[in-house]
């Protein structure tokens, strides 16, 4: 199950960028070639996330050419 390994990559990927700030969502896009299970990728999120800023986070997909997968956008919150 490659997902696992994708998703570890998102979470590290916007946890870096977020840095302390919690994100409240990601959205993927996933192309139809890209070999990418949605439903397993969302579990391996659900778990990969924990104790992350990404942790609750809603995943979002969307559709894309090929064998597109890539980070869309993530929304953080705002600091206060």
């Amino acid at each position: 199950m490659h997902e696992l390994g994708l998703t570890r990559n998102i979470v590290s990927i916007v946890s870096e960028h977020a840095g302390t700030r919690k994100v409240k969502r990601v959205k993927v896009a996933i192309g139809p070639r890209a070999c990418v299970e949605r439903q397993a990728l969302s579990f391996c999120f659900d778990l990969v996330s924990q104790g992350t800023p990404l942790d609750g986070a809603r995943l979002e997909f969307a559709e894309a050419d090929g064998e597109t997968f890539v980070i869309k956008e993530y929304e953080i919150e705002e600091a206060h």
